[in-house]
């Protein structure tokens, strides 16, 4: 399989007050994916568009602003060239209640996530060329995201992840025209359905990856999952946790509050690209914390909001790794087993304890014999 070539470029920033026109409602990173037998013909064609509109400055999507008839015949020889077009397109709205994801490091780590994600998913030979760190705060954060995974596949080693300046790579300036072209399609700020910019595109488009999912329209499927992946446990553990959702959502109780954010963030996790990672206690209590809770101790947090999600039916699998909504067999063990290490070892205790008590008392004594016992005494007892 021949390898292709990613030239990616974002419109988009970082900025929550969705209300301002000049704050972006969605962030889009767009990929030009072209093959590498054809990337000096995509360039050649592309640098004479950028001389045809652009003389001797960039082609870039901010020059042609909305000026659409400008933007429209320069798609029109654009789309001429044998490239297609990959898209993510993060809706930063229905990231509001995301608390935690409403600081730089955690956005723009999310981000990177699902970039990386979604290009391993896509292709299978690929070399990934960004616009260097410049001024963009996404790509500063992407840079160090790469240097700082040491353990990614062949995918970003080099030389199949580097940095370009787009000022000279007109394939990085596409990449930017039409990351900005796909804004009028997506951010409330500039839609206008009339522009038909998607359709314009449509033949160039190999997908446009929209986030986050939201458990309302989410469908488990197989999907480029881990071998050991399961369908079924994942579909189970889902519904599960929507249910709880669902029926909790409105409740004024302060723990109940605590385990639907808990939740949430831990389906926001399963349907964004994470099925496969344990979350982290503190990252989990951290939520809680940005969302007004306050500071809960971690044990405080097992049992009043993880074991009370558990005792109503929400399938929680954990770990030393944390907690995650299972999506395999081997996650479901870790729950067993590491409930088991803590379950056994207490009953073991009980039951030394009602065994010297009788012995000491010539079985007078069986403390098992209160009615608020009986299920213990049931237990020892078979």
């Amino acid at each position: 399989m021949e390898r292709v070539f990613a030239f990616t470029d974002e419109y988009g920033a970082f900025g929550w007050d969705l209300t301002n026109p000049s704050v972006a409602t969605h962030f889009i990173i767009s990929a030009i994916i072209i093959k590498e037998s054809e990337i000096e013909m995509v360039r050649n064609g592309a640098e004479e568009i950028r001389l045809k509109y652009f003389q001797t400055g960039e082609m870039k999507s901010s020059k042609i602003g909305s000026n659409h008839k400008r933007r429209k015949r320069i798609l029109a020889d654009l789309i001429k060239l044998p490239f297609s077009v990959f898209s993510v397109v993060v809706d930063k709205r229905k990231l509001t209640n995301m608390k935690g994801l409403q600081y730089k490091p955690s956005f723009y780590k999310f981000l990177n996530n699902i970039v990386h994600s979604e290009l391993r998913r896509a292709f299978d030979k690929l070399t990934v060329v960004a616009d260097e760190i410049g001024g963009s705060e996404y790509m500063k954060s992407f840079s160090k995201y790469v240097d700082g995974k040491s353990d990614l596949p062949t995918l970003f080693e080099k030389p199949k992840f580097y940095f370009q300046n787009s000022t000279n790579d007109v394939l990085l300036q596409i990449a930017d025209l039409l990351s900005g072209t796909l804004a009028y399609e997506f951010d409330i700020h500039k839609k206008d359905t009339t522009l038909q910019y998607k359709k314009i595109l449509d033949k160039k488009l190999i997908r446009i990856e929209l986030y986050p999912k939201t458990y309302e329209n989410y469908t488990v499927d197989n999907s480029a999952q881990a071998e050991d992946y399961n369908k079924d446990i994942a579909e189970i553990c889902f519904k599960q946790a929507v249910l709880f959702l669902e029926k909790y959502k409105d409740n004024d109780d302060q723990d109940v509050k605590a385990q639907v954010i808990t939740l949430q963030y831990l389906l926001f996790r399963f349907m964004n690209n994470n099925q496969r990672k344990y979350i982290p206690t503190k990252e989990l209590k951290n939520q809680l914390n940005y969302a007004g809770i306050g500071d809960i101790s971690t044990q405080s947090f097992r049992t009043r909001i993880i074991a009370k999600m558990r005792d109503k039916g929400v399938i929680i699998a954990s770990s030393s790794k944390g907690y995650k909504i299972p999506t395999k067999e081997t996650e479901l063990y870790d729950f067993i087993n590491h409930g088991t290490s803590i379950i056994i070892p207490m009953l073991e205790r009980l039951k030394k304890c009602r065994d010297l008590i009788k012995l000491g008392t010539a079985n007078e004594l069986d403390l098992f014999d209160n009615t608020e016992y009986s299920s213990l005494k049931k237990y020892f007892d078979n």
